[in-house]
């Protein structure tokens, strides 16, 4: 059978291959003898037509749109224009925001089916069982399923299995889709090297921070073998030319001896190359041993999920984490000679405009080099959402930088919106933050730093 994965076209600054698909694809290949297509629309900027034309030309069996809820509405847009096609294909959606909201995703899309949770193990059944959907955990049409997200019978939804060995799952699938065909710094970061090669050690993260659907997706955590992380990395270098790496775990430092075990194999086995922890590491969960480590096996950049200086609201979202042992990190990260990069949200449970200020003075004043400040996201899956479901209504036309969920008392809108423009103008532009930041890019990336800027909307408000 053929599968045709779709990655739609948004407005995004991040620009990455879709690890997700190209495990799903790799898997299906090798446990179902699956023929695969990906569409990737966001990298070729395609518009729904000409996705269209591609799907009429391959003639698939079975069509999966990768579904987050900062591209929800064109996921289902898409969705909708191929069941109004003459052909009736066979639509499903995967990914977080289906797996959170599979009832209002089938309503809106006409899409067949979802995959709540992981999608190897059911990808695999469906296609054995001649694409029908009935009896496979996790697989549900809207006739199983009430609009409270619930199955009809009252019971709740259940993800699919999960695949607890993931040295079993090949590589993904480079050969569709080469890290050389994606743009310099896919996760809007400023990189050293291009190609970029994108690798995951493991799936998922034991935290409970409110504003993350991570652990209600994935439900604690799970590491591939050392030996298959190292083999991997080196079939990247080798096969596919890349020239970095940026590891792209939820928590890539979690279990000490894991990432100590992971910096000696990349020195024992002679691997010199620069790499980066793009989506962030807890800080918590760094000392001076594993930093230096890190930095001697070819780290050269650190992020940290930050999200407030105020340890009320850190405690609030159940950080796990205060802002001195924050700090802390963020200095012997400095100290070792990396780049340092944090993220903040603005608009938490508890913020006032004393805690932001108090979260701006600490940002500005701090040894990071890098950092991005967002306004709460409320996610599909998350327990604030599900804590506060009543008090907002998810703004679907919304990118990842948008404009808030909601809004704590006292605060509005545009007071938090201003805010974070100001807070990139007075973090970036103090001299030696500046000319760092200058050094450090290069001139093929001129352009992605000018588009990062305006979506950032550092120029003007939404």
């Amino acid at each position: 059978m053929k599968i045709l994965y779709i990655i739609p076209n948004f407005d995004s600054y991040v620009l990455a291959p879709p690890l997700g698909v190209l495990y799903l694809s790799s898997y299906a290949k090798k446990y179902a003898g699956a023929q695969v297509v990906i569409v990737e629309a966001l990298r070729d900027n395609l518009s729904d037509e000409q996705i269209i034309n591609i799907i009429l030309k391959e003639n698939p069996d079975l069509i999966g749109i990768h579904c987050l809820t900062a591209f929800y509405k064109q996921a289902v847009e898409l969705s909708r224009k191929i069941k109004s096609l003459e052909k009736n294909f066979i639509v499903h959606f995967g990914g977080v925001h289906p797996t959170f909201m599979p009832y209002t995703t089938l309503k809106d899309s006409n899409a067949d089916f979802v995959v709540c949770g992981e999608g190897e193990i059911p990808i695999v059944k469906l296609l054995k069982n001649n694409l029908n959907p009935k009896g496979i955990q996790g697989v549900y049409t809207i006739k199983d399923l009430t609009d409270d997200d619930t199955l009809v019978d009252g019971s709740p939804v259940l993800k699919a299995e999960t695949v607890m060995d993931l040295d079993t799952i090949p590589f993904p699938d480079w050969e569709l889709l080469p890290p050389a065909s994606y743009p310099h710094s896919p996760h809007a970061v400023i990189a050293r090297g291009n190609p970029i090669g994108i690798i995951m050690t493991s799936r998922g993260c034991p935290s409970r921070c409110t504003f993350c659907s991570s652990n209600n997706f994935y439900k604690g955590i799970r590491q591939r073998s050392i030996e298959n992380v190292i083999e991997e990395v080196k079939y990247q270098i080798k096969h596919l030319g890349i020239r970095e790496l940026q590891f792209t775990d939820d928590n890539l430092t979690l279990k000490k001896d894991y990432i100590i075990k992971l910096c000696n194999s990349l020195m024992e086995n002679n691997i010199k190359i620069a790499w980066s922890t793009p989506n962030g590491v807890r800080a918590d969960k760094v000392d001076k041993e594993v930093i230096d480590l890190m930095k001697k096996s070819g780290c050269y950049l650190i992020d940290f999920g930050i999200e407030s200086a105020n340890n009320q609201i850190l405690k609030n979202i159940r950080k796990g984490e205060t802002i001195e042992q924050i700090d802390y990190a963020i200095n012997l990260a400095h100290e070792a000679g990396m780049v340092t990069q944090g993220n903040f949200i603005f608009g938490l449970p508890g913020e006032t405009k004393e805690t932001i200020k108090q979260t701006i003075d600490y940002a500005v004043n701090s040894k990071l080099d890098r950092a991005g400040f967002f306004a709460l996201r409320l996610l599909p899956g998350s327990d604030l959402s599900k804590k506060l479901k009543e008090k907002f209504s998810l703004n679907l036309d919304n990118s990842f930088i948008s404009k808030p969920d909601w809004l704590p008392e006292n605060l509005t809108e545009e007071y938090i919106l201003r805010t974070i423009q100001k807070v990139y103008w007075k973090f970036y532009f103090r001299p030696k933050r500046l000319w760092n930041l200058l050094n450090d890019i290069p001139v093929s990336q001129t352009k992605y730093i000018l588009r990062c800027m305006i979506n950032y909307h550092l120029f003007k408000l939404w």
